[in-house]
């Protein structure tokens, strides 16, 4: 849909610390998590993919990713194989077992909506903000209840929502009683991600990356009260960040 080179992320530590193996796939430069999965993101991720992403296959893909890298299987196969421990095969093993590292990471990243948002960002916002930094995330919020006193009294009505989930979680007896909440919070989650991949493939490159932001920050909301419901235990006290 979209023809363009992709920079190199220059930002990314993990980029920067893994060996130089980690980063070619196929002798393809791999600048993001998305291209390590391409057959959830066979265009190397959006804006030429969809943002939304089947949590089924992507931890099919991730089985079979592992299971081609994994440095045990690795290890394991030379030994079968009677090859020799060398220094060369040594260092081998340990960029396996980086590769493995770094695949773990990408997996935990994409399936998590919110922080496969904020990966997102910082691969293409203009400044390329981690909006997973406090510093980053309450200037944004702060701007944005500033912009108007509707859009205050809109980010208010956000919070009363985590309280209540939040009250819910502490008063539940059992996890019967969280089932409507879960319901709810599920399509709040999905309300979420279309809106933020209808911005993106609506317009590009984007204009309205504070929108969006803002989008990605009450998705991180709804996704830390799915965690708290996933979490959630008799009389095990509960934390909704936020």
């Amino acid at each position: 849909m979209f023809a363009r080179a992709r920079p190199i992320l220059q930002t990314s530590n993990w980029l920067q610390r893994a060996p130089a193996r980690c980063l070619a796939t196929e002798s393809k430069t791999i600048t993001s998590f998305f291209q390590l999965f391409p057959k959830n993101f066979p265009h190397g991720g959006p804006p030429e993919d969809s943002l939304i992403v089947n949590p089924k296959s992507l931890r099919r893909e991730y089985r079979v990713l592992q299971s081609e890298n994994h440095p045990d299987i690795l290890i394991g196969s030379a030994i079968l194989n009677a090859a020799s421990a060398s220094p060369a095969s040594s260092e081998s093993d340990s960029n396996d077992s980086a590769l493995s590292s770094v695949i773990n990471r990408a997996y935990t990243t994409l399936r998590n909506p919110y922080a496969r948002v904020a990966h997102f960002i910082q691969l293409e916002h203009p400044e390329k903000l981690d909006i997973t930094q406090d510093d980053v995330s309450k200037k944004l919020i702060a701007n944005f209840q500033s912009s108007s006193p509707e859009s205050s009294m809109e980010y208010k009505d956000m919070l009363m929502t985590v309280l209540e989930a939040h009250e819910a979680l502490e008063l539940a007896g059992s996890e019967s009683e969280l089932d409507d909440l879960s319901v709810e919070n599920d399509e709040r989650i999905k309300e979420s991600e279309k809106k933020i991949d209808d911005l993106i493939q609506e317009e590009w490159p984007i204009q309205r990356w504070n929108d969006l932001m803002m989008e990605a920050i009450r998705l991180k909301y709804w996704v830390n009260i799915q965690n708290g419901i996933k979490e959630w235990e008799p009389g095990k006290p509960v934390h909704l960040t936020h």
